[in-house]
């Protein structure tokens, strides 16, 4: 024991800093285990998604938020989380898929979202850059009031080039780049390339 006593004196700010890790370790590990909310892998949000019909709750900036989503994503800004948004709050009783861009925001939205009275409440872990490295298809469209994309007429949603999106978890094949003497896709072809250029 006095060599323990001796050690602490002949290196104070070594003892110091892994006082503070230790400290920071505790809290961190309280912290997960009090949450209210739940971390989801890839995997798993997909499975939340085809059987709960969750909130998906895009909390990225609106450039983020055009350049790719998860389909049916709603862009919600923090700022509109952290105000108490009424029309969300008429949702309280769904479950709630959060991200963001690189899982760095959603969790401290999840968070807000606990406070506010939801009770089912996910966040996608990586956030959207992991959903992308997973193989996972993201839809393409401006925020704005609706969950991003056109409505085509048999009320699916829209992508960029028009195209119908699919489902998380199917596969979905890359569009070939258009150019002026190759059909935009294979319905174009099948049409004798006559497609309509946008």
């Amino acid at each position: 024991m006095e060599q323990l006593f001796t050690f602490v004196a002949n290196h104070p700010i070594l003892v110091g800093a892994f006082a503070v890790v230790l400290a920071a370790l505790i809290a961190t590990e309280f912290a997960r285990m009090t949450r209210r909310w739940k971390e989801l892998d890839t995997t798993q949000a997909i499975l939340l998604i085809n059987r709960r019909d969750p909130l998906i709750l895009d909390v990225s900036n609106s450039t983020d938020y055009a350049n790719g989503h998860i389909l049916n994503a709603e862009h919600m800004p923090p700022s509109r989380i952290e105000s108490g948004n009424a029309q969300l709050l008429k949702k309280s009783d769904r479950p709630v898929l959060v991200y963001c861009k690189n899982g760095q925001v959603s969790p401290q939205m999840a968070s807000r979202l606990s406070k506010l009275g939801f009770e089912d409440v996910n966040v996608l872990r990586g956030g959207l850059a992991q959903w992308i490295s997973d193989s996972q298809p993201v839809t393409r469209g401006k925020a704005g009031k609706s969950a991003g994309g056109k409505q085509d007429k048999r009320g699916g949603k829209q992508g960029k080039r028009g195209k119908r999106d699919k489902a998380p978890g199917q596969d979905v094949k890359p569009e070939p780049e258009k150019t002026d003497d190759a059909p935009a896709s294979e319905a174009d072809a099948e049409n004798g390339g006559e497609a309509r250029r946008e």
